[in-house]
């Protein structure tokens, strides 16, 4: 038997890791669904509320990486 068959790979942790332009990109995502939400005419208020405490506690977190 080959005991050269399985190779260990180099795990990289930072490969998936969100940068803070990932979470900018979002929080410009999720303030033009907000946008969106507001001028539609269907009846989405529990909905858009919910996104603005969201949208409070992302931009928070976005804020404290610089």
């Amino acid at each position: 038997m080959n005991r050269h068959i399985f190779k260990m790979v180099g795990y990289d942790r930072s490969k998936g890791v969100l940068t803070k332009a990932d979470y900018v990109y979002m929080r410009d995502l999720l303030e033009t669904v907000i946008e969106q939400l507001q001028n539609s005419d269907l009846d989405k208020d529990s909905e858009i509320d919910r996104l603005k405490q969201f949208f409070i506690k992302f931009d928070h977190h976005v804020e404290r990486m610089r």
